[in-house]
Order: C-alpha cells, then sequence, then structure tokens
C-alpha cells in the first residue's frame, strides 16, 4: 500500500510522523512518502520518501498545487493529513478515485491556536478564530477517519462528526531511541533543560525563575543547564534573552538551536530532573505535553505546570509533581527535597520508567495504529 502524510506545520523529520507513525508502516512493507511544505528536500531516508518543498512564503492555493502534483506522481492509497490545508490537496487528489482514497486527519494541535491568532490586531482577532474555526470544520467534514493525539483535542470532532471512525495515538515515543540509563544524581551538581520554542507563554521565564531561586536556596549547588530551543515569534525575544544574563555565576548554560530527534535525545540524556512550567492558561490546559512521555521514558523525575491535561491522561504522581508554574519558590523547593531525599528521587526515576515500559511506550500503541490504517 502507498501511503503518504502530508504536513505544513511540521519538518519532515518530525518526531511523530517520521520516526513513529511513518517508520512502522515501512517497516510493514508499505510504501510511505513525507510531504512537507517546510523545506525543500527529496530523498530517500531509512526507506521512507522525502518529496519536499519550502512553502512558507507561498499561498494557500499554490502550496495545495504542490501537494497535489507530488501525491499524483506517488499515487497514494491513504493519506495522512496534519492541517486543514493538506487535507484539500488530498481531496482534490482523491477525486480522480472515488472511494478509494482514504484521507485520515491527525489531530495534535489545537485548530486555531493562539499562534494563528496573535499575528492579529487584538479587535479583530474573534473575526480570524471564527474564520479559521469554519475553515477547520469544513476540512474535518471531507475527512473520513481521525487519529488523535489526546482526548481533550478530540472532544469538537466527536461531537460535530459522531459517525467518523477514529483512534487515540498518544505520544508515546519508542524505547529503541531511549536506552535506559541509571540515574547519578550527586549532591553539588544537578543538570536540568529546558526544550522547546522559547517563549513567555511556554513558561521560558518560569524555568529562569526557578534557576535563581535554587541558587537563593543553595549557593553551594552548581546547575549545568541545556538550552534546546527557537524563537517563532520576536514578540518576547528581547525578555527571554535578558533572562541570559540575570543567571548566577554558579549556573553554566549551554544553548543550542532547534536539533533533529536523534540529537535532541542525546543532548538532553543526562539530565536529572525534567522541569515544564508553561503558562497554565486555557490553551495549555487542554494541551497534553508530548515531552512528559519522553521524560518518563528517561526514567527521570518530572516537573510540570498543573494542566487538566496532564491529569487526564497520567499518573504523574508516581513519577513527579504538578506545581504552579508561577511558584518558582515552590519548584525550587522540590527539586531540593529530591536532591536531599535519594530514596524518593531513585523512586521516582524507577517508576518513571517502568511505567513507559510497561504503559508509555509506542510499541503499545503501534499495533493499533497499523491496523487502524490498514483495516477500514
Amino acid at each position: 500500500m502507498n501511503i503518504s502524510f502530508l504536513t505544513t506545520g511540521h519538518y519532515p523529520f518530525d518526531d511523530r510522523i517520521f520516526y513513529h507513525m511513518a517508520s512502522s508502516l515501512s517497516q510493514q512493507n508499505h510504501v510511505v512518502e513525507i510531504i512537507s511544505s517546510k523545506i525543500n528536500l527529496i530523498e530517500d531516508s531509512a526507506g521512507i520518501k522525502l518529496n519536499c518543498f519550502a512553502g512558507d512564503d507561498f499561498s494557500k492555493r499554490d502550496k495545495i498545487k504542490l501537494f497535489y502534483k507530488r501525491l499524483a506522481d506517488f499515487s497514494p492509497e491513504v493519506i495522512i493529513c496534519s492541517e486543514p490545508l493538506t487535507i484539500l490537496a488530498a481531496k482534490k487528489y482523491s477525486k480522480k478515485q472515488p472511494g478509494k482514497i482514504r484521507i485520515i486527519y491527525d489531530i495534535t494541535e489545537w485548530y486555531p491556536s493562539r499562534k494563528n491568532l496573535t499575528v492579529h490586531n487584538p479587535l479583530i482577532r474573534w473575526f480570524f478564530f471564527i474564520k479559521l474555526l469554519l475553515f477547520n470544520l469544513w476540512a474535518s467534514k471531507l475527512a473520513d477517519s481521525f487519529i488523535f493525539g489526546e482526548w481533550f483535542k478530540s472532544r469538537p470532532y466527536r461531537f460535530f462528526f459522531p459517525r467518523k471512525s477514529f483512534i487515540f495515538t498518544t505520544y508515546y515515543p519508542d524505547l529503541k531511541y531511549i536506552p535506559y540509563r541509571k540515574p547519578d544524581l550527586k549532591k553539588g551538581n544537578l543538570r536540568l533543560a529546558y526544550s522547546g520554542k522559547i517563549s513567555l507563554e511556554k513558561g521560558y521565564h518560569n524555568f529562569f525563575n526557578v534557576l535563581n531561586k535554587l541558587t537563593e536556596l543553595r549557593n553551594d549547588l552548581l546547575i549545568d543547564v541545556q538550552v534546546i530551543g527557537w524563537y517563532e515569534s520576536l514578540r518576547d525575544k528581547d525578555v527571554c534573552e535578558n533572562l541570559f544574563t540575570s543567571v548566577s555565576k554558579n549556573i553554566h548554560l549551554n544553548i543550542s538551536e532547534r536539533l533533529d530527534f536523534e540529537k535532541y535525545l542525546e543532548l538532553i540524556k543526562e539530565t536529572d530532573i525534567f522541569i515544564d512550567l508553561r503558562s497554565d492558561n486555557l490553551e495549555n490546559q487542554h494541551c497534553l505535553p508530548i515531552k512528559l512521555f519522553y521524560h518518563a521514558a528517561f526514567g527521570r523525575p518530572v516537573i510540570f505546570s498543573d494542566l487538566k491535561s496532564i491529569r487526564k491522561e497520567t499518573e504523574i504522581e508516581k513519577f513527579g509533581f504538578l506545581v504552579n508554574p508561577k511558584d518558582s519558590d515552590q519548584c525550587a523547593r522540590l527539586i531540593i527535597n529530591y536532591i536531599n531525599d535519594s530514596d524518593l528521587y531513585y523512586n521516582h526515576c524507577e517508576n518513571a520508567r517502568s511505567i513507559a515500559e510497561n504503559y508509555y511506550n509506542w510499541k503499545k500503541a503501534e499495533p493499533h495504529f497499523l491496523k487502524f490504517i490498514t483495516s477500514n
């Protein structure tokens, strides 16, 4: 079977698309192609065809034409779309063989999301919200099936399209990429990491506030920090960059921009405790952080913002804590408690890896995903 992945928002080596979904399908002897409009790239990698173009500055009409042309050349029987616009290209192509082409919408983001709306004047954001919402519903109607990355994001689609088939495929990692490493937390040293978009909304300032609070509470503590991130908007850049100069001399920062999946995992593997303090706004409350399951797979404790999505889908109390992201004192004291209480720390490490091995891993989800793609 020929299967295409279409995306306007993800690079071709996206962890969910390339390293998990496409890889699993390819290993089952399906012919798989990824078409991303983020970068010019035409090659075969690990048995997966990459047929991509740099189309960020193209009109929607031109993007659809380029997606359509690549689909016509590849002749897929199943098309997995990551965004509404790609569904339009898939639907146009499916008219060549009515009833024989299956279109699946893989939903991992809110649409419209905050990032779709903040580029517009606040006075007219409601207009664009309604416009994009209707566009998403129209595109969703054209899809045959849904893949949901998480429960909260599934609700509007299950409400409006109750007869469409669907599956939940959460962001669990394949543990072959994350071999277990025995934890080694030292009393006077701490290794932390920040990764992802650099913005206030994602909690960059909250993270740095915790770093400074740690050095206030323990001035003998040496902290190595890996910062792996990128700016998608210049709106917060000045504020975030100033945070670099505010840290204590006890904090050593290593800064990297966007990395590919395997290099990213290699760089964060030595982290002692994983922290994610994104703002607890309405959207974040209902977004399940992908990183949570990767952090558990490393076998390390986590401290995350107290979000409804995490409470809904994980047993976080077994391997970490949920906190008020603005309460740097609370977060810092939890970290110091891990340093002082080795039994608690190593118990949470063991629990995290155990939960990943038994529940939160791709091999548990993979059979259901493969069956859904090939049997409908």
